[in-house]
């Protein structure tokens, strides 16, 4: 069986990577992304490139803890954060988008990535659970 450390490295890795991956997609091709995903030129670039660096800085931000996962992992409740706010966000505004469908699309696959994290940093986190100490009079 698969160790739960492993799990949550994998799935924190994963998540990472692909925000990261996905953030430097949208930055180098701001106009292929646009009518990719939304079958439309996008009036101005910028506000997409924006969007994309800043996905880029997030992946990079969901990867730090795996530096040290015993020191950092707690900064992972940031990260399911972040994934839960983006679900929200996206399923109460795809309808402002020329395609709601790929939008409702992203927010549940964004769930999938917030349920996984969640699952496997909970099983992490029982797993690293320290002893617990004595009381004076158990010894």
């Amino acid at each position: 069986m698969i160790q739960k450390r492993k799990l949550f490295t994998i799935t924190l890795f994963l998540i990472s990577l692909h925000s990261t991956l996905l953030g430097i997609f949208i930055f180098i091709m701001p106009n292929f992304f646009h009518n990719l995903f939304f079958s439309a030129q996008a009036e101005n670039i910028f506000f997409v490139r924006q969007a994309g660096l800043f996905l880029f800085l997030l992946g990079i931000f969901y990867g730090f803890p795996l530096i040290n996962l015993d020191k950092f992992s707690k900064i992972t409740g940031v990260t399911i954060f972040t994934k839960i706010c983006a679900v929200l966000f996206l399923f109460t505004n795809a309808g402002l988008t020329p395609s709601p469908l790929i939008i409702y699309l992203t927010g549940f696959v964004d769930g999938c990535m917030a349920t996984a994290l969640l699952t496997t940093y909970v099983m992490f986190q029982r797993e690293n659970i320290p002893p617990a100490v004595p009381e004076r009079g158990d010894v």
